[in-house]
């Protein structure tokens, strides 16, 4: 087997895998043969896609973020958490995964719960506490690996306008943009559009 290494748009990396091939012969050029080759590619790495200058990088865990322990993963954009010895609800901001009674809703809630069930995470703010269902608004990290934005670049959720929490909308925005354009995961279902839109919790 043979694999390659292909760049697709700005931080995109795909591995392709020729796992095959079908030989042939075109008889109307007088028995040419050739191959069809059978691929297979493969998302080998969900690094985020870095973004243009007029997008702020996400930062590390800053030393005032709150850690919790995640008690329970609802579902790709909601978790439980204990925090200071309470239990909390909280929502990752900036980006949405599938409602329950939506296509790739159990394929986005495995992704996040891949990511975060049982561990450690760290809780940051960005302007708003709580929403109408007095769930905590957070950017979540588990160690480097920033959450919202990792699901967004594996195909699992879209960049959502959530405001006043606009901090990295337009970070989420230029990787959806380049997920959408490969088809990954959720886009491949037409669940998630490419559509970046403005919500309200």
């Amino acid at each position: 087997m043979k694999s390659f290494v292909v760049g697709l748009g700005t931080g995109v990396m795909l591995c392709v895998s020729v796992v095959g091939y079908i030989e042939f012969t075109h008889q109307s050029t007088g028995g040419v043969s050739g191959y069809i080759f059978l691929l297979i590619t493969k998302l080998e790495s969900s690094k985020p896609i870095q973004p243009s200058n007029s997008s702020p990088v996400p930062p590390k865990p800053s030393t005032n973020a709150d850690t919790a322990k995640v008690l329970r993963v609802i579902d790709g954009d909601t978790i439980d958490v204990e925090l200071n010895g309470e239990r909390h609800r909280v929502r990752y901001i900036g980006m949405n995964t599938p409602e329950r009674d939506e296509p790739c809703f159990d394929e986005a809630t495995e992704a996040n719960n891949d990511l975060v069930a049982g561990k450690t995470v760290q809780l940051v703010k960005d302007v708003s506490e709580t929403d109408r269902y007095s769930r905590l608004l957070r950017y979540v990290y588990v160690g480097d690996v920033f959450i919202n934005e990792e699901l967004v670049a594996q195909g699992y959720g879209e960049a959502v306008l959530y405001k006043p929490d606009s901090k990295y909308y337009e970070h989420f925005a230029e990787i959806e943009e380049s997920v959408a354009a490969i088809d990954l995961s959720c886009y491949a279902r037409s669940i998630i559009n490419g559509d970046s839109l403005f919500r309200q919790f």
